[in-house]
């Protein structure tokens, strides 16, 4: 995949120059001429290296930088500062200081540019992968409990600024300590990540489904009424009913129960502990009917 550059410098010229060469090297350049598009820019392409100049009318290249690294969602983008050769070392200790990673003065050398933005570039992604590796769950592929809790936040958020609704199912395979018992604990990771595929599978690319501990799994359905999070938790038990696996002679069926809980407007007002908690109060119900079915937290508040 491409090297992705955003070039941000007030002078055109400087702008083409250099979007030049790093096409001419098989990069993807893109410009912005003031600090207000580079930040927007750097938020929605989300580019590899952001090469910055320092001396810009209305926003310098060190307001930009601090909003890039202000940002969660920029703040993990290498930036290179571009400054005159002027530049005493307290304005460059100034950019490291607010989070570039390199500088370079002009007039630049392609190949001493080129050479930093691939390095730069590749930092990014080794930082990216040490982020990804923290937030899953090597077993299943699926995140970890440490990012449903960071992403649940912000969800929340979300539903509240939107006034939108939002719904969280908290899952748990039946009898699954029988399983690791009777099979032994490598049929109970096949049934795990079995289990996991069909989550998977039947999510929507913007929910999030998390193995929680041992074999709960806690998913978030952001804009979802509760009876359509009811309808979605019924078809991934369905889907787990079907799942058989099979050791010797022996066929094992996997089962899971399911609560369910929803909130808007005013309800929405709680954290995202309280929230996952109504769920689990759910499941619990499901648990003591009998395992294998989905109970709304709803059904609770309607009992004598």
């Amino acid at each position: 995949m491409s090297i992705k550059i955003l070039v941000v410098d007030d002078q055109q010229d400087n702008i083409d120059l250099m979007c030049e060469m790093l096409e001419d090297n098989d990069m993807v350049a893109l410009e912005a001429q003031n600090g207000h598009d580079a930040l927007v820019l750097a938020k929605k392409e989300q580019p590899d290296v952001v090469v910055l100049d320092v001396q810009m009318p209305d926003m310098d290249g060190y307001e930009v930088c601090r909003q890039l690294k202000l940002d969660e969602t920029t703040a993990h983008i290498p930036v290179i500062f571009l400054t005159a050769t002027y530049s005493s070392e307290k304005s460059i200790v100034k950019g490291l200081d607010l989070g570039a990673y390199d500088y370079i003065t002009k007039p630049f050398r392609e190949a001493e540019l080129l050479a930093r933005i691939k390095v730069m570039a590749k930092i990014k992604k080794t930082e990216e992968n040490v982020r990804e590796e923290s937030y899953t769950d090597a077993l299943t592929g699926l995140y970890n409990r440490r990012f449903l809790e960071k992403r649940f936040s912000e969800e929340l958020s979300r539903a509240r600024r939107a006034n939108i609704p939002l719904a969280c199912l908290m899952l748990d395979i039946d009898h699954f300590k029988s399983i690791n018992d009777i099979h032994g604990h490598d049929i109970g990771d096949l049934v795990l990540q079995d289990v996991s595929l069909i989550l998977k599978k039947n999510l929507r690319e913007y929910d999030t489904v998390a193995r929680y501990g041992g074999e709960e799994f806690v998913i978030i359905l952001p804009s979802t009424e509760y009876h359509d999070a009811i309808t979605v938790a019924e078809k991934i038990r369905r889907a787990v009913e079907k799942i058989i696996i099979q050791k010797d002679d022996t066929m094992i069926h996997t089962t899971i129960s399911i609560g369910v809980y929803g909130a808007t407007g005013k309800r929405l007002e709680q954290n995202a502990e309280q929230f996952i908690r109504k769920a689990d109060e759910a499941l619990y119900r499901a648990k003591g009917l009998g395992r294998n079915r989905v109970v709304p937290h709803q059904d609770l508040l309607n009992e004598p």
